[in-house]
């Protein structure tokens, strides 16, 4: 779902989590992925736990620079739980 605004991983959790509910999550980003430092992602990732899946705002530049993380256009992505 393609979200019209601005924001940031951490400020969209807390719009899903308003919206939603849920449980407010967060995932390390130096560990998964290859990073082996905060160099490339050091923020990790905030998320909503919501029953099986993990509701999310992410980007859709994977590759964006570090600084450019703190304020991204990006959709509300939602995953299920295995």
């Amino acid at each position: 779902m393609k979200v019209p605004v601005r924001s940031n991983c951490l400020l969209g959790a807390i719009a899903i989590k308003r919206h939603v509910g849920g449980k407010l999550d967060w995932r390390p980003g130096w560990r998964r992925g290859g990073w082996k430092g905060f160099v490339g992602n050091p923020w990790g990732h905030f998320r909503v736990r919501l029953g099986n899946t993990i509701w999310s705002y992410s980007t859709f530049d994977k590759d964006m620079p570090m600084w450019n993380q703190l304020w991204f256009r990006g959709y509300v992505k939602i995953t299920r739980v295995k």
